[in-house]
C-alpha cells in the first residue's frame, strides 16, 4: 500500500500486500509483520509504535513523476499532514475575519446612510417633506411585500421547521401590541427629526437603555439590584447633560425622541415575552417581519391620517403639485425602505456570524460616527456638555453589557441592550440570537 499526495502535504508509505508468514515465524521473528511493510527510502530507523505495526516517524516524501512506480496490487491512500491543518485554520480564520468586518462595514453604511436619508428627507432646512407618519407606513408596506414574496419564494428556508403556526389568540394578544409598539416608536422618532438635530436626536435616543432596564424590571426579566440602579444612574446623568448642553433646543422634538426612546423600552421587554413562546413559528427574522410589517403599516398609515392627514396636504403641499413632484416624492420615500430592509438583513448576518457583544459594541461606534458626520455635513454644534453627556451614557451602556456577560458566562447569551435606529424596522428576534 502506498501513501500519496500533494508535496509537502501527506507522508508517504509503501505496504506490500503480502501474507502473514505462518505462527511459528511469528514466535521467532515477532517484528516478521513490520518487516513485510516497506516504506520510501528513510534515512533513520524509529522505534515502532506500540503494536509494532508501523514506525512512528517516517521522512516526509514528495511524490513526483520521478517517483518510484507503485507496486502490482498496491492500494494508494492520501493521509493530510498535520501542519496542512494549520494552514487550512489560518486561512479559515482569515476569511472569517474579513468577513466579518464586511458585515460590520455593511451595516455601517446602511444604518448611517438611512440616518441621513431620514434627516434630510424631513428636515425642516432640508427637503422639508413634512409627512414622517406616510413615510414610515411607505416603508412598512415594501418590508411586507418583500416578506411576503420570500416567504412565498423561499419555501421551507423561512419557514418554521419544527411545523408550528401562528394562531389567532397568539397573533392579536401577542403579535399585534408588539407590532403597535414598534410602530409607534418608528413614527416618533421619524418626527422628532423635523424639529432638532440628527447629533442631539442619537444622544437623546441613547436613552433607550433606561427604559429598557426599567421594563425589565416591571416584567420580571431582572430583579432590581443596587448595580443596576446604578448604571440607570449613570445613563440618566449622561442624558440631563446632554438635553443641557443642546443649543438648538426644540420642546416638540425632544419629547417626540424620548416618546420613541420609552415605547422602545416596551417594545423590547414584550419581544422578549413573544420570543418565549417557540410554539408560534416567528423565531426565524424573516418571519417575525412577515407578522409584524401589517401591523406596523396600519398603525403608521393610521396615525399618519389623523395627525398629517396626508390627502388634504397634499393639495397645498409644493411635493405633490404636479405629477412629476408626486413620483419624485413616492420615489423617495421608498429609499428609505430599502435601505432599512438592507440594514436588517446587514445586523442579522452580523449576529449569525460574531455575536450580540460585537454588534452592541459596533452599535455604540455608530453612534459616534454619526454624531461626527452631522457635525461635519450639518454643522452641529456640540458644547462639552453634550460631548460628557455622551461619554456618561456610553460608560453605562458598556456597564450593563459587562454586567449580563460576567453573570452568565456559561449561557453564550444575554439580553443586550438595543442601541437605536433611525427607522427601528430590524426584527425583534434578531437581538436574541445565540452567540
Amino acid at each position: 500500500m502506498t501513501i500519496d499526495a500533494e508535496p509537502s502535504l501527506v507522508r508517504t508509505f509503501s505496504i506490500n500486500k503480502t501474507l502473514p508468514p505462518p505462527i511459528s515465524t511469528r514466535k521467532k521473528n515477532p517484528h516478521n509483520r513490520t518487516q513485510s511493510i516497506s516504506t520510501q527510502p528513510v534515512t533513520q530507523k524509529k522505534k515502532h509504535g506500540r503494536r509494532g505495526s508501523l514506525p512512528i516517524q517516517v521522512h516526509d516524501f514528495v511524490h513526483s513523476p520521478l517517483s518510484p512506480p507503485l507496486a502490482p496490487g498496491a492500494i494508494s491512500i492520501k493521509i493530510a499532514n498535520p501542519q496542512s491543518n494549520v494552514a487550512a485554520y489560518n486561512v479559515d480564520k482569515h476569511k472569517k475575519s474579513l468577513q466579518n468586518l464586511t458585515y460590520i462595514f455593511t451595516w455601517y453604511f446602511f444604518s448611517t446612510s438611512l440616518s441621513l436619508y431620514n434627516k434630510n428627507l424631513m428636515g425642516r432646512d432640508r427637503f422639508n417633506f413634512n409627512f414622517p407618519l406616510l413615510v414610515s407606513a411607505m416603508h412598512a408596506a415594501i418590508h411586507s411585500v418583500i416578506t411576503v414574496l420570500m416567504m412565498s419564494l423561499g419555501g421551507s428556508r423561512w419557514r418554521d421547521r419544527a411545523g408550528n403556526k401562528m394562531n389567532l389568540h397568539d397573533y392579536f394578544y401577542k403579535v399585534v401590541p408588539c407590532g403597535i409598539a414598534a410602530a409607534v416608536e418608528i413614527c416618533c422618532s421619524n418626527a422628532s427629526l423635523v424639529y432638532i438635530t440628527l447629533s442631539f436626536y442619537t444622544m437623546v435616543k441613547s436613552s433607550t437603555p433606561i427604559w429598557v432596564l426599567l421594563f425589565s424590571f416591571l416584567f420580571g426579566f431582572e430583579k432590581p439590584k443596587f448595580l443596576l440602579v446604578a448604571i440607570i444612574g449613570v445613563m440618566v446623568m449622561g442624558v440631563v447633560l446632554t438635553v443641557e448642553g443642546e443649543t438648538k433646543y426644540d420642546t416638540v422634538g425632544f419629547t417626540l425622541v424620548l416618546i420613541a426612546s420609552i415605547v422602545s423600552g416596551l417594545r423590547w421587554s414584550m419581544t422578549q415575552l413573544l420570543l418565549k413562546h417557540e410554539n408560534m413559528g416567528i423565531s426565524n427574522p424573516i418571519a417575525t417581519l412577515y407578522y409584524l410589517s401589517p401591523i406596523m403599516f396600519v398603525t403608521m398609515f393610521s396615525l399618519s391620517l389623523v395627525f398629517e392627514r396626508p390627502f388634504e396636504q397634499f393639495q397645498h403641499s409644493k411635493h405633490f403639485d404636479s405629477a412629476l413632484h408626486i413620483l419624485e416624492s413616492f420615489g423617495l420615500m421608498s429609499i428609505g425602505g430599502f435601505l432599512a430592509f438592507a440594514m436588517t438583513l446587514a445586523e442579522l448576518y452580523l449576529i449569525k456570524s460574531t455575536s450580540t457583544i460585537t454588534l452592541s459594541v459596533a452599535g455604540i461606534s455608530k453612534e459616534i460616527v454619526v454624531i461626527v458626520l452631522a457635525v461635519l455635513i450639518y454643522g452641529d454644534v456640540l458644547t462639552p456638555k453634550n460631548l460628557l453627556g455622551l461619554a456618561i451614557s456610553i460608560i453605562g451602556i458598556i456597564s450593563y453589557n459587562y454586567y449580563k456577560i460576567s453573570k452568565e458566562p456559561e449561557k453564550g447569551q444575554y439580553q443586550m441592550i438595543p442601541l437605536h435606529s433611525s427607522d427601528a424596522t430590524t426584527s425583534p428576534s434578531q437581538r436574541n440570537l445565540r452567540d
